[in-house]
């Protein structure tokens, strides 16, 4: 992995970071949250899964997806 280059996540473990803010409170319907929430804990990196790859655009699109399938378990 080239410095700066984001590492790619797996689908569980964006799962996994929403389910810990999840648990600490956090509105994860609110991206700004989650990202505020991850940078407060120092996750920098990981708050990059939440990007299109190669992009600087959100994905709002597969963000929701993750939530709604995080709230349905």
């Amino acid at each position: 992995m080239k410095k700066g280059e984001a590492q790619l996540a797996t689908k569980q473990q964006m799962l996994t970071k929403l389910r810990e803010a999840d648990q600490a409170g956090v509105d994860v319907s609110s991206p700004k949250a989650l990202v505020t929430h991850m940078l407060e804990r120092g996750d920098k990196d990981a708050v990059l899964w939440f990007y299109k790859k190669g992009s600087v655009e959100f994905d709002f699109d597969y963000y929701r997806k993750l939530v709604a399938e995080l709230k349905a378990h």
